[in-house]
């Protein structure tokens, strides 16, 4: 494909734009290392309330992909390591709660019932011991994700009812935070053969590398509480989620393949949202970037080539768009669009989207969030030099400031329900501060990012 001669200069216009809105290096790096730190520092507290929850940041902030004008949400998962999800009956344990993976040919791709096994011997549960139980019309126990839910809103609520008003559901998601998206997931340690026929597909490309399938292999997946839409079950049904995976492809990224990230999400949010409201999500890009970077040779990925590139993912989505289907690019058989986007917004895009080809992105010159088409008609009018620098030293400045806040803020809570609780236990709070000190120390010792 010819890249017209005028897009290097917007490329490059385009990217200095990026940097001062907050996608630089520099900024994209801290933004990441100051939420892995807060995966550690939430798993540390709660290791040492004596729970086997592992946090984890995912999305657009803990990746780097985003700008202040973006407004994305924060996106926290809770491991819980309560039970022991398997999927064949010889990974069974005793002393704690089975639970088995579920599914046939009417069952969604990615969708699982988990059904109860006791905890003494590897038999199927016969009775509704826990709350969260319910029993299928076929006789099984399930372990239902919509109960699941409601409990932990319950417990929530109980417990800071002063604090917080009524639960935000979304999706998998119940939380009290406007901008927080909180999700209680169950994990799977066991390979799974979704992943490995994910990994046998990817072994003759020349991305994802080899050393990241290796990482892929080994790496636990989550179930999430969300059913599909058009299952008979949905209310129980568990979502099978690759988000460490996910989270490896997206730390693969070179600068360029970031910020093309990002400028597809400016678009959509921009651009997009104007035609289709917010059917088109920033999954939806992220999914893209991954169709794009796999079929697009490794040299192409510059800083110069960055509106070819965006124009590169643009031809990608239209091709799905004309199919009607955005397939998972890790698990085989889900079609992104069921159930979010509607065929009749399918087609509405699908016509802006050639629009916006045919017209050589001009659009861009047109986008509101971050001020981004203002400052491209600026850029053509004077280079950005010395102001340009200066002012992107004091939006780094400021993020950098703002992300050291929010890890404080999470610090400072975290030892202060500690302390609570010490305060409140049956030990002396000085020998219980020595205890919770000692285990820090030798936890923060072994933090891997």
């Amino acid at each position: 494909m010819e890249i017209p001669e005028h897009f290097t200069e917007l490329s490059i216009r385009m990217s200095e734009v990026l940097d001062d809105s907050g996608a630089g290096k520099d900024t994209v790096m801290t933004r990441r290392q100051t939420y892995l730190r807060m995966d550690r520092l939430r798993t540390i507290a709660v290791r040492l309330n004596g729970h086997s929850t592992e946090f984890y940041h995912f999305g657009s902030q803990s990746e780097g992909t985003t700008t202040p004008g973006l407004q994305s949400d924060i996106d926290l998962l809770q491991s819980d390591g309560y039970a022991n999800v398997i999927r064949l009956w010889g990974d069974w344990k005793a002393g704690i709660i089975n639970l088995l993976m579920l599914n046939d040919d009417i069952t969604p791709p990615q969708q699982y019932l988990l059904q109860v096994i006791r905890n003494d011997t590897p038999e199927p549960m016969t009775s509704l011991w826990l709350d969260e139980c319910v029993r299928k019309d076929s006789g099984e126990v399930l372990f239902s994700a919509e109960r699941l839910k409601q409990h932990y809103e319950h417990c929530i609520i109980k417990q800071r009812m002063a604090r917080f008003g009524e639960a935000i559901k979304k999706g998998p998601s119940v939380s009290f935070v406007p901008n927080v998206d909180n999700v209680k997931a169950l994990p799977v340690l066991k390979p799974l053969p979704e992943i490995q026929h994910w990994i046998d597909r990817c072994n003759s490309k020349h991305w994802p590398p080899a050393q990241l399938l290796d990482a892929a292999r080994a790496a636990p997946c989550f179930l999430v509480p969300a059913g599909h839409q058009d299952s008979d079950y949905k209310r129980e049904e568990w979502r099978l989620s690759p988000n460490l995976i996910e989270r490896m492809l997206m730390f693969s990224f070179n600068m360029t393949q970031i910020k093309c990230c990002i400028l597809l999400k400016i678009i959509k949010k921009s651009l997009f949202a104007n035609i289709v409201g917010d059917s088109f999500t920033s999954f939806h890009c992220k999914t893209i970037m991954f169709y794009t970077i796999e079929r697009t040779n490794a040299s192409l990925w510059c800083e110069h080539n960055l509106m070819f590139l965006v124009r590169l993912c643009l031809h990608v989505l239209r091709k799905w768009l004309r199919l009607g289907r955005l397939p998972h690019f890790i698990i085989e058989g889900v079609n992104l669009f069921d159930g979010k986007f509607p065929k009749v917004q399918q087609r509405r895009l699908l016509v802006y989207i050639d629009s916006m080809i045919k017209n050589n992105l001009e659009d861009v010159f047109y986008i509101r969030v971050d001020n981004i088409g203002y400052r491209l008609h600026a850029c053509s009018l004077r280079r950005i030099g010395e102001a340009g620098e200066l002012g992107r030293l004091r939006l780094r400045n400021n993020i950098s400031l703002f992300l050291k806040f929010v890890y404080m803020e999470v610090y400072i809570f975290l030892l202060n329900d500690l302390i609570y609780k010490l305060q409140g236990s049956n030990t002396t709070f000085e020998q219980g501060i020595k205890y919770a000190l000692c285990n820090l120390f030798v936890m923060s010792s072994n933090v891997r990012w």
